[in-house]
């Protein structure tokens, strides 16, 4: 009897030890994928914003590079989401039209540097939200590079229905 709890007690230690080892590597292998999408996504939405700043100047104000945060704790670490924060000069404009005037310019970027999106349904780059707070222009964006990421998207479409 004693012999056959040792066996279950190795057995379930082993099971837990293998299970623990899957889990630590699942996690540093999100985080390396979403440091080095934040990487990409920062990039291009500085150098978009960039071109959006001399197209438009009197409505967004200059910032020489954008550094986006992470609202991902929220919907789990394998959404790459990323938020920014850029200062404008009005508040006065349409946040749909600013939404897609943003998304435009961060496709035309990705394309030229060709970053696609996993699914050939989505652009590799899709504003999710937009808003104003404070003389500051905020904004959420999906970068496509996981089917976790298309459901935060779907999730957020049916949100804004």
């Amino acid at each position: 009897m004693l012999i056959w709890l040792s066996v279950v007690i190795i057995v379930a230690l082993a099971l837990f030890l293998t299970w623990l080892i899957k889990r630590l590597r699942r996690q540093r292998a999100t985080q390396i994928l979403q440091h080095s999408s934040q990487e990409i996504a920062d990039e291009i939405a500085t150098v978009a914003y960039q071109k959006m700043q001399a197209s438009q100047p009197d409505f967004y104000a200059p910032q020489a590079k954008l550094v986006s945060n992470l609202p991902t704790e929220i919907w789990g670490n394998n959404v790459m989401v990323f938020e920014y924060q850029v200062p404008i000069r009005q508040t006065s404009s349409a946040l749909k039209d600013v939404a897609a005037a943003i998304e435009e310019q961060l496709n035309e970027v990705a394309y030229e540097r060709r970053i696609a999106s996993v699914s050939p349904r989505y652009p590799a780059l899709l504003v999710t939200d937009v808003w104003f707070l404070e003389e500051q222009l905020h904004f959420d964006v999906a970068f496509i590079v996981n089917r976790e990421t298309i459901e935060y998207v779907k999730d957020m479409a049916q949100v804004e229905d």
